[in-house]
């Protein structure tokens, strides 16, 4: 008899192992407050200081590949989404401006970007990751205000942008995004 209990034990110990590795912890999404359901997974994040390095250069040939080579370049600059970006940039003289503006995320974004002067203001959605930028056309004359609302979360993610000007070859189809053209 004494044979049998080692293999009692054994076998004990197998049933077990096997049902304790069968039983499965399941995360449900968690409901929020307005009754969607939330992932619950973190948002996408880069991994560290060479992702977001990556980006910014990903984001910089997205703006060269819009850029003409006559384009004298005015103002840049790069925010994150969390800060966003609210820039009221100077548009002197006659000459024709263009505003280009890239998106970097680890995932699939959109953002909207709203373009104001005065009393007019045009919105635009602004794909994350595109290998070109968006290029707006921007008529000189008064100041005029770019903006894209802050992205609330743990949302990585870069926005680069540059405000040129240059000959009428930059401008095609429409002189003013921000009034719009009529066709």
């Amino acid at each position: 008899m004494r044979a049998r209990r080692p293999l009692v034990f054994t076998l004990l110990l197998s049933v077990a192992a096997l049902t304790g590795a069968c039983a499965e912890q399941r995360r449900e999404p968690v409901e929020s407050v307005s009754g969607k359901s939330k992932s619950a997974s973190p948002p996408p994040t880069w991994e560290g200081k060479e992702d977001v390095e990556e980006a910014m250069q990903r984001a910089a040939r997205a703006l060269d590949a819009v850029e003409s080579k006559s384009v004298l370049r005015e103002d840049s600059g790069t925010a994150t989404l969390i800060e966003g970006l609210n820039r009221t940039l100077t548009t002197k003289g006659r000459k024709p401006y263009t505003f280009a503006i890239s998106c970097q995320t680890p995932s699939a974004h959109t953002l909207t970007l709203t373009l104001m002067r005065g009393d007019t203001t045009s919105e635009w959605d602004v794909a994350c990751g595109d290998r070109e930028a968006d290029q707006f056309a921007i008529p000189g004359g008064t100041p005029f205000t770019a903006r894209v609302t802050p992205v609330s979360g743990q949302v990585a993610g870069i926005i680069s942008w540059r405000l040129g000007t240059g000959g009428a070859e930059g401008v095609q189809d429409c002189v003013d995004d921000i009034t719009g053209c009529e066709s």
